[in-house]
């Protein structure tokens, strides 16, 4: 199974392939904000420089947000053009499923669950995540970390593990393509192509 991968959803943009074999192939939009512009040119440099088609990708997955509100909208409408040209199994995933993903390879004997925390300009959202990635709470939206009830009930303690005990690398759309192939091969759902602004 092969997979396209968007993420739009932070200053810069970044699109994936992940291939039969599990490997990634990536390519970065370096300008900041400039999603609009750059993402079709993203696109064909990535397939261009992997010799990929279309006709090679077997489905499609988008991270719908928090993030960036014209960010999160050039990535789903991009998503759906190509869902709706070729016609592949299209799926949304969370900045915060894609946080929790890159928890998990960093805990990998951990059997803790996994809080992520996403900071926005409303405040904090925050999603707890069991050890095998299925979550055990909706998107939260907290306005400050520091003075919400959450703490109390397991937000920040030795329950679960967060971003802020482990050093996380810059996510991109390799994470979201990765998490995809993951819960794909496992029979977990993946989620609907709807914005989390």
């Amino acid at each position: 199974m092969s997979i396209l991968a968007i993420d739009t959803v932070g200053s810069s943009s970044s699109i994936a392939i992940i291939d039969h074999g599990g490997k990634c192939l990536v390519e970065h939009n370096s300008a900041s904000n400039n999603h609009i512009e750059s993402f079709f040119q993203v696109l064909d440099a990535l397939f261009s420089r992997h010799n990929y088609t279309y006709n090679e990708i077997d489905r499609l997955v988008v991270v719908v947000g928090p993030g960036s509100f014209t960010g999160i909208r050039v990535g789903i409408s991009a998503a759906k053009g190509i869902n709706l040209v070729t016609d592949k199994p299209l799926y949304g995933v969370s900045t915060l499923e894609v946080q929790a993903y890159a928890i998990s390879l960093l805990r990998t004997n951990s059997k803790k669950n996994i809080r992520a925390i996403i900071k926005n300009a409303q405040g904090f959202y925050t999603q707890l995540f069991s050890f095998n990635l299925l979550p055990l709470s909706y998107p939260t939206v907290v306005r400050s970390i520091a003075k919400s009830k959450c703490l109390d009930t397991g937000m920040i303690n030795n329950n679960c593990t967060t971003y802020m005990d482990c050093s996380l690398p810059v996510l991109n759309a390799s994470h979201a393509g990765l998490l995809a192939h993951y819960r794909l091969e496992n029979k977990q759902k993946l989620g609907e192509v709807k914005a989390l602004y």
